[in-house]
Order: C-alpha cells, then structure tokens, then sequence
C-alpha cells in the first residue's frame, strides 16, 4: 500500500477548507483530481475520511484521527528538509 504526502496535503486543505474545490485552488490543482486521489488515499486506508453528503464537507470521525497523523508526517517532512532549503 502507497500513499503519497501530497495525498496527505490534500486531505489536510479539504479538512481546513471544507471544500474540495476550495482545496483544489489551495493546493493548485483540478478539483477531480483532488477528489480522485482521496477517494485512493481513503481506499489504501480502509477508512472514510469524509462525509460527502453535507455541505460543508464534513470530516468523520476515522477521518479526524487520520488527519491529525497526516499533519504529524507532513509536519515531520518540513523539519526534515527545512535544513537543507535554508542552505539554497
């Protein structure tokens, strides 16, 4: 099973958002493709992450725990690498 960070960032900005359009202009990409590649990021984990069926979108249960480890790895990529940008 491969998930991706930018998977991770996706549903990070349709969670603050609320929107996966509004997380689509946020992240700079088509609003298909935002949708698509949860639908694939929820599908590897077995979990539904967000109810579609309100609007606002609203984050489950499941999907709360899933993104508060989503922002510990995305979090833990930027201190990786934040020493070597600042060298650039």
């Amino acid at each position: 099973m491969i998930v991706t960070l930018r998977q991770m960032q996706y549903v990070i900005s349709v969670a603050k958002t609320g929107s996966f359009s509004e997380a689509a202009r946020e992240c700079g990409a088509d609003q298909s493709t935002v949708s698509q590649q949860i639908k694939t990021f929820e599908d590897r984990l077995g979990v539904t992450i967000f109810d579609r069926k309100s609007l606002p979108i609203k984050v489950t249960a499941e999907g709360e725990k899933v993104i508060v480890k989503c922002e510990h790895i995305i979090e833990r990529v930027e201190h990786l690498i934040a020493p070597f940008k600042s060298r650039g």
